[in-house]
């Protein structure tokens, strides 16, 4: 796989010894610059003119302000967050390794980004992926082996399963809730919606839900009381191990690679300086 065209300009900054990147763009070009300095002592900005910008969202970093987000790249302190590592083995064997700082994918959500039409991702952001995911009515189910630290494994009927340091995506939702950039913890989501009802609960339980219930004691304890594999069920540990039944799509970061056997998800803890 060729490397990616952030990566060049990133390491002529390591051969000069800067000692901080900024980064204009989305979750793709972050991720291909944090691979190219991942290794070396580097703060890193962010100017969020991508699609998703999940890392600056969650960061709260001024989306569309960018004369603030400039400034906070050159000025603001830092703040170490957590490294993801995704290791995943293609249908030909081979094996990949990736950093990621948002959000990884198998399933349907990684099928969907493959198929969201680049030009249309342009012009109306990332509602691009909402037109995309019609094309694959009635949406099919795909099974996973999952095992978190040293659990026990389990299967699980979902169609994406993510994995992610970042809970937060555009138009306030959430699947992870719980996710921390700095907690030395991974979680994970599984989506899983049979029938109407299941998918209404879902809807709330990603929206106005964690906005408005969970954040009450009680409203956290129903929440987590009455979370099922049918709707939506949250994970999470320091490794996480995912085998799909048969071979499946898999994205990072927002960038959709290829099919893939089995995965496995770890951090490096406190592995990112990012200005904020």
């Amino acid at each position: 796989m060729p490397e990616p065209e952030a990566s060049k300009p990133a390491r002529r900054a390591i051969e000069l010894e800067m000692d901080r990147i900024v980064v204009a763009g989305g979750d793709g070009t972050l991720r291909a610059v944090v691979e190219a300095i991942a290794d070396y002592d580097v703060v890193i900005g962010i100017l969020p003119i991508g699609t998703g910008n999940i890392l600056a969202r969650n960061l709260k970093l001024p989306i569309n302000n960018l004369d603030s987000a400039a400034h906070r790249s050159l000025s603001k302190p830092e703040y170490r967050i957590d490294l993801g590592i995704a290791r995943v083995f293609d249908v030909h064997g081979n094996t990949h390794q990736y950093y990621f700082t948002g959000i990884a994918g198998l399933g349907m959500d990684a099928r969907l980004m493959a198929a969201t039409d680049k030009k249309r991702k342009r012009q109306i952001g990332w509602i691009a992926y909402l037109e995309a995911s019609l094309k694959f009515l009635p949406l099919k189910f795909e099974r996973f082996e999952v095992v978190v630290d040293d659990q026990p494994p389990r299967v699980l009927k979902s169609y994406s399963l993510l994995v992610g340091n970042a809970g937060w995506l555009p138009g306030a939702i959430s699947m992870m809730p719980d996710a921390r950039l700095d907690d030395s913890r991974l979680d994970m989501a599984a989506i899983g919606p049979r029938k109407i009802l299941n998918w209404v609960d879902f809807i709330g339980r990603i929206t106005w839900q964690n906005i408005v219930v969970r954040p009450l004691a009680l409203g956290r304890k129903w929440l987590d009381a009455t979370a099922n594999v049918k709707t939506l069920e949250n994970f999470n540990g320091q490794r996480i191990s995912i085998t799909p039944n048969n071979p499946a799509p898999f994205q990072i970061d927002g960038d959709p690679l290829f099919e893939v056997t089995h995965a496995e998800f770890t951090l490096k803890p406190k592995g990112l300086r990012i200005s904020i």
